[in-house]
This record gives structure tokens, sequence and C-alpha cells, in this order.
């Protein structure tokens, strides 16, 4: 219209009100204007104070946090790791993740999609979506838990199900669980595999020696093991007559792994020395720590014979061979030679050892067939070959193995030969013979007509009944802790029937007897809540997206999820989640081409103010 009228003006002068009228408008309009850019820049300022100090969460912290309220440096981080608050160091030691590994993270963003595990001291959810429980072990003693779980189970929205959540996070590298994270908001560990517990301590006796340093003296020396934390405390020595009277013990303090001494009996006869080793892990023994040894009489006229030959049987057919001889006078024994045979008189094995003991046994050996046989014993010796019809000569018997009725693979004398409790047809240690725990859960809404929880919404004062039940379907009594974690229910309602149980403020959780439970046999508790009134309307935690999420979550066995009639302004928390993220960057490059739009019709209405002026004067002048 401007342009019509400035170029239409030289031909028809009466133009001029019409352009007076324009100047008017264009005076309203650049008022207008004025006040849109002040406006747009007013509200630059308030978007801009909102990106340099971003709001915080009403509900940012949560019970299950390794750190309340998180951190946001990895510095202050180290300083809650080398105090081990809340027990902190111990647990990323059973993870797997040092100090040093600590220090040499990276600052980065995560994507729950990405197969992240998350630690948390607590968990909502159960072992049916992947929740492990840890046992890890304190400083100062005792254990603690704590639970691994994916972390895409808070992914609940549209939005985050399909695109995943970004977490703020320190990446770094462990030699022991790879890849892993430290969560900003939170201060929770996370790794991409769950961590293998540490290997449990074990100690034995190794070997018992005795050697003879003279006809009265012998050295007795003893090694152990220890590994994996346990720990050696004493050797203690017996040494017996053969009579199995205690002549002598010893004991040596020592955390070593290895101990001797000297020990010195004038008295002629045989010896056995038996050793224990106290250790962290217990006395440990066996028939590695227990020799025998024998002190024979001074040397006269060199005499050699055999005294003794003697046959044991254990466990039916492992047989165990042992003989004695005599050598005086300056003869020596050379070897011990025990022959078997059985009743038709075929040998059938031959045992031979070379010492120059007066007291010798065999490694223990197998004879499956049944029957009668014979073993005879010939010794070696300096002045000749000597056995001994009477005493050097022994039968014995291999019987047939009776068998246990319920497991032919038993003898029927073993203690394991037992039917199991609840089917006197099944052995005791069958797999199927075990106790098979069933956990199920029930809520009902009381308020609503007894009608399933799950399926109708709660709202305020309704009262709900859960009932929790534990039922052993197996074979095997077993006996079953019951308790009930409630902090993702009380959020929203108040127990007021807690049915005979202890509930415990500080965990937020009901704690019944334990229960023992036969074959087939269950048992059920039952206790109620009731929703707040008015029903809170607290944020979504940011750690811990299942809390205040307007659904009241527990496990016992299954998942009961209760959905709960939030007040409107949860909803369009809700909705806003949904939105598609933006960050600065974005936010500042409408902002300035909005900013830019506004200045530029504020520009251009002053131009066109200012020629209108110009063309007025001129016609005033008489120039047009």
């Amino acid at each position: 219209m401007f342009r019509k009228i400035v170029s239409n003006i030289a031909f028809s002068p009466a133009l001029v009100g019409q352009l007076s009228f324009y100047a008017k408008r264009l005076r309203k309009e650049e008022l207008t204007r004025r006040l849109g850019l002040v406006f747009t820049v007013l509200a630059l300022v308030v978007q801009s104070l909102a990106i340099i100090s971003p709001p915080e969460a009403a509900n940012a912290a949560s019970g299950r946090d390794f750190i309340n309220g998180g951190v946001t440096s990895m510095s202050q981080y180290l300083t809650y790791y080398d105090k081990n608050s809340g027990n902190l160091k111990d647990m990323l030691n059973y993870i797997g993740i040092t100090r040093s590994e600590l220090v040499n993270t990276k600052a980065t963003t995560i994507n729950s999609k990405d197969g992240w595990l998350s630690f948390g001291r607590t968990s909502p959810f159960s072992a049916a979506q992947g929740d492990v429980t840890h046992t890890y072990d304190k400083t100062g003693g005792g254990t603690g838990t704590m639970h691994a779980k994916p972390i895409r189970l808070w992914d609940t929205g549209a939005y985050s199900s399909k695109n995943g959540t970004t977490y703020k996070v320190w990446v770094g590298q462990s030699a022991k669980i790879g890849t892993f994270a430290i969560m900003a908001a939170c201060g929770n560990a996370m790794t991409m595999r769950q961590p293998t517990p540490p290997p449990k301590p074990l100690s034995a006796c190794s070997a018992l020696g005795v050697t003879p340093i003279s006809r009265t003296e012998y050295d007795i020396s003893e090694t152990a093991q220890a590994s994996n934390g346990a720990r050696i405390s004493s050797f203690v020595y017996t040494i017996k007559n053969g009579s199995g009277t205690t002549v002598a013990t010893k004991t040596i303090a020592t955390t070593a792994t290895n101990s001797s001494f000297r020990y010195t009996q004038q008295s002629i006869g045989t010896y056995t020395v038996t050793l224990t080793v106290n250790t962290s892990e217990g006395a440990k023994g066996g028939a590695n720590c227990q020799k025998q040894f024998s002190v024979s009489p001074p040397p006269l006229v060199p005499v050699a014979a055999c005294t003794s030959v003697q046959v044991l049987t254990a466990d039916r057919t492992i047989v165990q061979l042992s003989g004695t001889a005599q050598a005086s006078g300056g003869a020596k024994i050379n070897k011990y030679t025990f022959i078997i045979k059985d009743s038709t008189g075929k040998i059938i094995a031959t045992k031979t050892v070379s010492t120059s003991a007066e007291t010798v046994s065999v490694e223990n050996f197998t004879v499956s067939t049944p029957g009668t046989y014979q073993v005879t014993l010939s010794v070696s010796t300096s002045v000749g070959s000597k056995s001994d019809t009477q005493n050097c000569i022994k039968t014995f018997t291999i019987v047939k193995p009776a068998v246990c009725s319920i497991n032919p693979s038993l003898p029927a004398n073993s203690p394991d030969c037992q039917p199991c409790p609840g089917n006197e047809s099944v052995w005791i240690k069958d797999k199927d013979c075990v106790a098979d725990v069933i956990q199920t859960k029930t809520a009902t809404n009381i308020t609503k007509g007894n009608v399933d929880a799950t399926t109708v919404t709660s709202n305020a004062s309704d009262r709900i009944s859960y009932t929790i039940t534990a039922e052993n379907l197996g074979l095997q009594s077993t006996t079953v802790e019951l308790q009930e974690k409630l902090s993702d229910v009380l959020e929203y309602a108040s127990l007021v029937d807690s049915g005979g149980g202890i509930y415990d403020n500080t965990t937020q959780s009901l704690t019944w007897n334990s229960v023992s439970l036969g074959p087939n046999q269950k048992q059920s508790r039952t206790f109620a809540i009731q929703m707040k009134n008015p029903i809170p309307i607290a944020a979504t935690g940011q750690s811990d997206g299942s809390s205040f999420d307007c659904i009241m979550t527990n496990t016992f066995g299954n998942t009961v999820a209760i959905n709960v009639n939030c007040p409107a302004p949860k909803y369009v928390e809700q909705v806003v989640a949904e939105l598609p993220k933006t960050g600065a960057s974005e936010n500042i490059l409408f902002g300035g081409i909005l900013l830019a739009i506004v200045v530029y019709f504020y520009a251009r209405s002053r131009q066109l103010s200012k020629e209108v002026r110009l063309i007025r004067r001129n016609i005033s002048l008489g120039t047009i």
C-alpha cells in the first residue's frame, strides 16, 4: 500500500490524506512491534536462566542409591570411596572396580538400550525380571547385599521404551569386570556382566614325613596347604605306641606351611605319628598325615624274621595290607613281598615294597570278585628270605554286596539308603527328592467390591488387601522366610493391618516368623493398606524411575502392579516426559531466530515511518 500511495501522489495530490492516515497506522504498528520485541527479549532472558541453572527433581534420591543424591564429579565420588561411606568401597571391591580404575574414568553419557546392568542397595524387581542378589563382605565384619538388574527395566514410558533413557556417567575399564560406569545421579555402579564371587578359602594337611636319624632318633616334618585367605595357626603331633597309648605330643605354633622337630624314643616298638593342622577353616588331617615308625633293639647277632601280616577289608572290596618283620644283630630288611592268591591257588596280585623298616603297609587296592583269598608275606633280608606259615599267611573273604532296595547302586548298610520323606519309593538323594517352594501373591481392592486390584485403578482412601503364599511342591521339608518389601507401595498408601507381621520402618519391609513347609504344604499371610487422601503428587524419581510413577509395585514370587488414580499434575508430568528431548543448543537457536524476526519487523516499521515523514516534508516544501 505504501508503494502505491507514494508512486501515485505526484499525479493525485489528494492522496496526501491517505498518506496521513497510513502514517498514524504505522505509529500504532511500531508501538505494537516494540512491545513484541520487549516481551521476546524478556522471554529469552528467562529461558537463558533456565539453561544456566536448570531445575532439580523433587525426588532426585532413593534408598537404592550407593550415594544419596548422587555426585557432581569423580573427585567427590572418590571422597566417599576413601571413607567407605555406606560400604561403598566394599561393594566396588566385590564388583571388581579399584580406586585407580575410578581415577581413569571419563565423563560421558550412556543409553539404557546398550545392555547395561545397574547395581543398587535394594530392588523393586524380581529374579524372573533379571534381578540378581549379591552378598559382599564388609570391612568391619559381617556381610551386606546388593542387587544387579538390567537398567532397561526403568524404561516404562512409550518414548523411553522405544528410544531408551540417557544417563550421565563416568565410564572406565576394570581388569576384573571389563567396561564399567558410575551414574552421576546416584553413584551406582553399572557393568555389562554379573561379577564372579571370590573363591572360598581352602586348607589341607598335605604330607607327613618320618625320617630316621638313628635307631632312636627321628626327624618328623609336615607340609600343609593354605590358599584363598585361609590361615594356619599351629601343628599338633600325637605319637602313640603299638597298643594305642599316647607317649608324646608336640605343638608348634606357626603360620608357615611346614614344620619339623626331632623326636627321640628309647623304647623298642612300633609307633604311629598323627598330625593335626589347625587352620582358620578348622582342624585338618587325613591319611597323608599319619605315619608309622619302629624303634628296633640294639644290634646283636644278625637275625631276621617275618613276624606278622595283617589284612583289613574296607567298603567290602578295598584291601589294606600291612606287615611286620624283625631284624637284629646287624641283619637288614630289604623288601616285603605280598602274594595274593584266589581259592584255586592262582596268583591275582603281587605287591612289593622296598624298605628296611620293620613295619610296612601297602597302598590300598581293590578285589571285586567275591570269594576267599590267601595273602602270603615274604620278607627279603640280608640273611635270606623269611616267611612264617603261622604269622605271615592270612586269609580274607570278599563278600557279595547287599544292595539298597531303593537304590541298587548303594550297599544295604549305606547311611544314604533312606527313602524320601514325601515318597517312600524315591531315594532321599534322588534329583526329585528336593524342596520346591513356589511364592505367589494376590491383591484385592476391598473398597471396590473385592475385585482383583490389578484390574482397576485405585482411588484415594481405597483399602487393598494383599495375600502372600509360599507352597512346597517338592518332596523334602524346608524352612521359608516370609518378607514383603513395601517401599514402592507406601509412597501412595499406609499400612493399616500388618497381618501378624513385624514392620521395619527403616527398610520399609514387613516380616513374619520363618515357617516350616513339609511336602505339599503351604502357608499364607494377609495384610492390608489404605490409599492416602489426597493422593501425593511428588515427581517421578530421577535415579529411580519407579518412584512416584502412579503405579504401586512390589514382588513376592510374582510382581503385582496396581495403577493409582493420580491428580492431574502427575499426568502433565507424564505427557511432558514423552515430549522429544531438547537441549540448550536447540533453545538458543530457536530464540535467536524468533528475535531476528521480531527485530526485522520492528526495524521495517521504523523505516516506513521515517520515509512517510520525509515525503510529507517534501510535499509541504513543494518539492513534490
